[in-house]
């Protein structure tokens, strides 16, 4: 017997424990069931997903992931396709699953099939605790535990025949972690299918038990680039040769620090820096070379970062600022920022606390903790946020919670799975009642 298989004898209890509740009607109660029962199938599922290697950069294994989720949505009578990325743009397309049961709008459901761990990670095995309580993988909660919840949501509706008024569309990115550019290329697909739902659900990894996604903030990137006179050093700061290239970067960088670091939910991160007579980036592969002489003032320097905010209107304030502080150049240098949107901002709204709203009352019928929002500054952009100016109503967060996401100790609490399942399960039921 896999370890896999063993988790459902020492939890069964703890899950029938956490969910059996009232009120719940018939056929809610019978989906509490089905998921309970099917804990071990879907753990199963989730090894076999964590153990294909799905780096973004390493579209074949994103592939040989959606390959294995095709026949489980078809079997839930789901058309599927393909949406292939141009082959210059070097990462996996999206998997699209459909079922359009009757005329009018749809549900739109958001997964990633990639990982940030590229093909020669260390980390690569899924990995079950002796207790079943936890395990570890490439991708346990980010986001191939958000997959088996999705699908195995879909599964427990088919079994209590709520697919049959259903309109649902699935959309698996292949590189949530590093979309391609443009993304109105790399998201053509998602947002289509956004255009034609009214509620947007995405299957990001929780923070804790208690806690869903209304709101996150918007990703732009900036360049700085600076340039100075390329004099003996020993002429720095003189009135002809002035302060050079690296000094000038120093100089933005650290007024940017001290006017607009107290900027709540602002945050303006250099994460690659380069400087000397000459300089070279691989944008792509995120790194470059750099030659110069220690007796030489800098001619060239760069620095590449982030710029995450709350609003548009925060974003634009910041750039202006840094723009400005970019114009008052030391003696001798010059500097200038170029800004290129990522992530759209979601915003929070009252459409999107409705959902919560209705989630919390989920959660509380099983017996859960009181659902509430995590505040936007605390999570970052995510496939959602192309489309929450597209959809009415949006909420993330829906897919099991663990730590540790992003790193070598990403850990799964086994038990989220099937908690996670059901609350999106009741919730589909309900909403597809609605429509």
């Amino acid at each position: 017997m896999s370890r896999s298989k063993i988790f459902i004898t020492l939890f069964c209890g703890a899950l029938v424990g956490h969910t059996i509740a009232s009120p719940l009607s018939n056929t809610e109660s019978e989906i509490v069931q089905y998921v309970n029962e099917q804990a071990s199938n879907q753990l199963q599922l989730l090894e076999k997903l964590v153990n294909i290697n799905s780096g973004t950069t390493n579209p074949e294994g994103v592939q040989k992931v959606g390959d294995l989720l095709i026949p489980q949505f078809e079997a839930l009578g789901f058309t599927t396709r393909w949406q292939p990325l141009p082959q210059n743009m070097h990462h996996a397309g999206s998997l699209i699953a459909e079922l359009q049961s009757k005329p009018g709008p749809s549900i739109l459901l958001i997964g990633h099939l990639d990982t940030v761990f590229p093909h020669d990670s260390h980390f690569q095995h899924f990995s079950l605790t002796s207790d079943g309580k936890w395990a570890t993988g490439p991708g346990v909660i980010d986001d191939k535990g958000g997959l088996v919840t999705i699908l195995y949501a879909l599964k427990a509706l088919k079994q209590v025949g709520a697919l049959k008024q259903a309109n649902i569309i699935v959309v698996i990115t292949g590189d949530e972690e590093f979309a391609a550019k443009p993304t109105e290329i790399s998201r053509k697909a998602l947002v289509n299918a956004a255009q034609k739902s009214t509620i947007a659900l995405g299957f990001e990894f929780a923070l804790s038990p208690n806690e869903l996604v209304i709101g996150r903030r918007g990703l732009s990137e900036w360049i700085l680039r600076s340039s100075g006179q390329a004099q003996h050093s020993s002429t720095v700061f003189g009135p002809q040769s002035g302060f050079g290239a690296i000094y000038e970067q120093a100089r933005v960088l650290n007024e940017i620090q001290r006017a607009l670091s107290s900027t709540p939910g602002l945050t303006i991160n250099p994460g690659l820096q380069l400087g000397g007579q000459t300089l070279q980036e691989n944008a792509e592969q995120e790194n470059g070379t750099v030659s110069g002489k220690k007796t030489i003032i800098a001619a060239q320097a760069m620095t590449r970062g982030d710029l995450r905010y709350l609003t548009n209107q925060q974003r634009d304030k910041a750039q202006q600022n840094m723009i400005a502080i970019a114009n008052y150049a030391l003696a001798g240098a010059r500097s200038s920022f170029e800004f290129h949107s990522i992530i759209p901002v979601m915003e929070p709204s009252e459409a999107n606390q409705t959902l919560l709203t209705e989630f919390n009352a989920i959660s509380k019928s099983l017996q859960g903790p009181t659902l509430q929002a995590i505040p936007p500054e605390q999570r970052g952009g995510a496939d959602i946020s192309y489309v929450a100016d597209v959809v009415a109503a949006n909420l993330d967060g829906l897919g099991p919670w663990g730590h540790g996401a992003h790193s070598e100790q990403e850990t799964l609490e086994v038990a989220s799975l099937s908690i996670a399942t059901q609350r999106a399960t009741l919730f589909l039921l309900q909403t597809i009642s609605k429509h």
